[in-house]
């Protein structure tokens, strides 16, 4: 062909032409490659005929080049032929060039294609440049989501049917601070390439995604038309994704909603947004998992974006506030501190109990927000709780998740003490067992340092997970927790006491105090003291309640009276 071309009229017309000009065969190799093309991109026409042309595409784009070619060369029906397409290319030296190029196909015994190419002018203006970025993300460069939504559109308004799978990588904020920026966006090009592979695979050649969001990708799959092929490839896709790892070796995982063809919407933004609603309902259920769209999943997402909203106003409208437990040393009942626990005081339901909104506020953005709000009315208190005493009061904060993955968690907490006058050992942070086992050597650096700083840390409700020994000596702690259910029964159940006596006998062991939750009864009071136990709270003791209670408390070493039970139920 290039013989033929090079002796031709056209082939002089080709040879000499201002513009770019470019001929691959039906399988995408070079053919025809002329001055002006070499002056562009910098190759030879000895350097690049018979090579596949993708060696000018931009990696993040390969794969939709490829399926294009493979989707023509198969029959499909041309989507760009004729049309003006301003795109990124790669020169010679690496760099990146825009383009504008016109494509045409023809038929001589075999099948060509040719593009007649020049470069984006910057006479052209910004907003030229900016109508062609608009059109790419240009991180992954992969379509945006404007983009995927107008192909999407087509697609389904020629009647075609499609599965989509909306990914959406869990907690990627926390990610972001944990590795920072540039790690981040590094991982988003591997996800990425991850799913322009998975796409090509499972779409065939009229399959595409896009980027939708920082942290969320769109996939159209036209082989996944039902709801048992599209879930077949959610769960694909979730596992070729579960290798997925930062530099500090956590996982990166991800929510993957489904939405599969008519059946799940007839339009474009009706089975788009059904994808999202079943990627949000993976969310809400921990993350890390498929979800199959489902009707009833509307209400679900709509009574979580109330919620969230709510508690929104109600941090706008300060209506949270900390409550105290009491802490008694079981030797003669005598308080030693409290436990501070956040309660949400609404203005017409009343006092609002913690586990009706508590697993939506730990998972916003209000968590770190609200989180260092207690420590530092916890430090304060306890700081005037000392002073009127006249002897060390300790106080225990539960950390939220997003608190305890901050790079300056511990800088946090040693303003709060700064401000309010504690000192640093009159302050607990209490951590539960899931935070522990997720966390890395970063997390664990930031615990040693508040330890330097003299904060104690609290292991809460151990014994209820599968934390082993090694933790015990691999965090700095001070204090162990015995959740509530082992000693509930106590009196009565031989296993239950037993864990209670392998507990304290391990807090012993490490030098660590051990604290007795949810004391209800005088027997169960006496049965700790008989097995040495130390220090007890519950409602025996005293309920949660404000912090002018507990002061009264500490004054006349009596429990404040809380009559009626604290909170009241919110439909």
């Amino acid at each position: 062909m290039t013989e033929e071309l090079g002796g031709s009229l056209l082939g002089g017309f080709v040879a000499s032409a201002a513009d770019a000009m470019i001929v691959t065969d039906a399988k995408g190799h070079v053919v025809v490659w002329n001055t002006a093309a070499e002056a562009l991109f910098g190759y030879s026409a000895a350097e690049v005929v018979g090579r596949p042309m993708d060696f000018v595409v931009p990696i993040a784009m390969r794969g939709e080049h490829t399926a294009g070619m493979a989707r023509l060369a198969s029959g499909g029906a041309p989507r760009l032929i004729g049309k003006p397409v301003r795109v990124p290319a790669l020169r010679a030296d690496g760099s990146t060039v825009e383009i504008e190029l016109r494509l045409t196909t023809w038929r001589d015994k075999e099948l060509f294609f040719g593009a007649v190419i020049r470069e984006v002018e910057s006479s052209r203006g910004t907003d030229d440049i900016l109508h062609n970025l608009a059109h790419f993300d240009q991180l992954t460069m992969l379509p945006n989501r404007r983009r995927f939504l107008s192909r999407l559109g087509d697609f389904m308004a020629s009647g075609a049917e499609a599965g989509i799978l909306m990914v959406n990588f869990d907690r990627f904020a926390e990610v972001n601070d944990r590795l920072g920026a540039e790690e981040a966006d590094d991982l988003l090009r591997r996800a990425a390439a991850i799913l322009k592979r998975f796409t090509l695979e499972e779409g065939g050649p009229d399959g595409f995604l896009g980027r939708l969001g920082p942290n969320e990708f769109a996939l159209c799959l036209p082989d996944a038309r039902d709801v048992l092929s599209v879930n077949e490839s959610a769960n694909k896709l979730k596992a070729r994704l579960q290798d997925m790892r930062g530099s500090d070796g956590r996982p990166i995982t991800a929510s993957i909603g489904a939405a599969a063809g008519a059946a799940h919407g007839e339009s474009a933004g009706r089975i788009i947004a059904n994808a999202d609603f079943a990627m949000r309902r993976a969310k809400l259920l921990g993350g890390d998992r498929c979800q199959i769209f489902q009707p009833q999943q509307r209400e679900i997402v709509r009574v979580r974006q109330e919620l969230e909203f709510a508690l929104k106003s109600a941090w706008d409208r300060g209506e949270f506030e900390v409550h105290y437990q009491p802490q008694i040393r079981l030797s003669d009942g005598a308080p030693v501190g409290a436990e501070a626990l956040l309660r949400w005081r609404h203005p017409t339901r009343g006092l609002v109990l913690p586990g009706l909104f508590m697993h939506a506020l730990q998972d916003s953005e209000l968590a770190t927000l609200v989180g260092d709000f207690v420590i530092e009315d916890a430090c304060r208190r306890a700081a005037e709780w000392g002073r009127a005493a006249g002897r060390p009061i300790r106080v225990g904060v539960n950390l939220f998740e997003r608190q305890f993955m901050r790079a300056d968690q511990p800088e946090r907490v040693e303003r709060a003490l700064a401000d309010a006058g504690l000192s640093p050992d009159c302050l607990e942070l209490e951590i539960i067992e899931t935070i522990m086992t997720s966390s890395d050597e970063a997390s664990i650096r930031r615990v040693r340092r508040l330890r330097d700083i003299g904060v104690g840390i609290a292991f809460d409700d151990y014994g209820t997970g599968y934390a082993s020994l090694g933790l015990l000596k691999r965090y700095p702690l001070t204090t162990l927790k015995i959740d509530r259910a082992f000693v509930r029964d106590i009196t009565e159940d031989k296993g239950d006491r037993t864990i209670v006596e392998l507990v304290l006998t391990l807090g012993r062991r490490f030098g660590f105090r051990v604290v007795a939750e949810g004391v209800e009864t005088r027997e169960q009071a006496d049965m700790l003291r008989a097995l040495d136990c130390e220090e007890a709270q519950g409602f025996l003791f005293g309920r949660p309640g404000p912090a002018t209670a507990f002061a009264a408390f500490l004054n006349d070493g009596a429990a404040p009276d809380f009559a009626a039970p604290e909170g009241a139920l919110v439909a």
